[in-house]
């Protein structure tokens, strides 16, 4: 499948809570990235949805400082 890697300024375990809470499963390594694993083939309409809701949360969690 597919794997992304996103790495933040800050561990972010906290994430991957707020993302299980909208519907999202993402899980962190290295205590600072958060780990993408959507499947290999989906339709552009779905990277999408996932592009959107993941910023607006890596957003609001990194306003919170």
């Amino acid at each position: 499948g597919l794997m992304i890697g996103i790495e933040l300024d800050r561990p972010c375990g906290e994430l991957v809570s707020r993302a299980l809470d909208v519907g999202l499963l993402i899980n962190v390594t290295a205590d600072k990235v958060v780990r993408l694993l959507p499947p290999l083939t989906f339709s552009a309409d779905e990277a999408r949805e996932l592009v959107s809701r993941l910023a607006a949360l890596i957003g609001d969690f990194l306003a919170t400082r």
